[in-house]
């Protein structure tokens, strides 16, 4: 399946313009060549368009993304009482950066030097979810408020919307449901044995699977090794530890397992960027 994948985590969609259409005649997809991407979405009816020779028929509470510098057009076979939404927009992505194609897991939301370099990957054509009628109806209506700021407000309720449409889409994948569930058993493995250092064969017999199919199985679905990701959460949780109690550094290092407050302080500063001490500074504490 086509994917559009120009979105980052780090840059929110600009937004042109939003608009709704009725046609009450059979219809004709213009022929054009943007220098933006369009959004569709059809309320009612049917709409068809053709991009770069692909053709699409996108039916009521479908949508489509058509790519801006690629040639579309239609036939006339848009059924008459077609009424559709849709967004015209650019996007912008730091070129100085590499992207990674994989999500980051929800146990892995502290923030660190790289967390939001990866793209929102969303299907180029697809199943709305229920709501999003009433949601593209709304974000019109903003389009008329003159308040300060009015475009930038659009753009983040477009990207909001769209991340909206990741979420769906990624739920309504049937082809990784079972890698996905593998690697949720392994996350609450992981998440219960933090405060011990890794142990591959424990993980095999505790799945009752072999070590390398379920370890490059988990780095296919996040991107990540299980080391990794151990490792991660380890920090997540020396994190948690430095904002929420009165531990030490030491004691911190000594409560996750690792050897000694040394390499601990090696680990964190490898991943954050800067030492534990220093990180644990941030933090407002009595």
């Amino acid at each position: 399946m086509d994917k559009f994948v120009d979105l980052t985590a780090d840059r929110f969609p600009l937004i042109r313009d939003i608009g709704l259409n009725r046609t009450d005649t059979r219809y004709t997809h213009p022929d054009r060549m943007l220098d933006y991407h369009v959004f569709l979405y059809v309320a009612k009816g049917g709409m068809q368009v053709i991009e770069e020779g692909s053709s699409y028929v996108v039916g009521e509470q479908e949508y489509l993304f058509l790519n801006k510098g690629l040639h579309h057009w239609g036939l006339p076979e848009t059924l008459a009482g077609t009424s559709w939404y849709w967004i015209h927009f650019d996007t912008v992505a730091d070129e100085r950066k590499d992207y990674k194609e994989h999500t980051p897991r929800p146990e892995l939301e502290y923030y660190y030097p790289d967390h939001y370099q990866y793209r929102i990957v969303l299907p180029k054509f697809a199943t709305a979810p229920i709501g999003t009628e009433k949601r593209l109806h709304a974000m019109i209506h903003g389009m008329h408020d003159q308040g300060a700021h009015k475009m930038t407000r659009a753009s983040l309720n477009v990207y909001q919307f769209f991340l909206e449409l990741h979420a769906a889409a990624s739920n309504q994948d049937g082809i990784a449901e079972a890698a996905r569930r593998t690697t949720e058993r392994i996350m609450a493995y992981l998440v219960a044995h933090l405060e011990e250092p890794f142990d591959a064969a424990r993980l095999q017999t505790h799945l009752n699977m072999n070590y390398s199919y379920i370890s490059a199985s988990f780095k296919r679905a996040t991107g990540k090794s299980i080391v990794e990701t151990h490792t991660m959460l380890k920090l997540n949780k020396a994190i948690e530890l430095m904002r929420l109690s009165s531990l030490n550094l030491a004691e911190i290092s000594e409560r996750l397992g690792y050897q000694n407050p040394f390499y601990f302080s090696r680990v964190f500063k490898k991943v954050y960027g800067e030492s534990p001490s220093a990180y644990m500074r941030q933090f407002y504490k009595s």
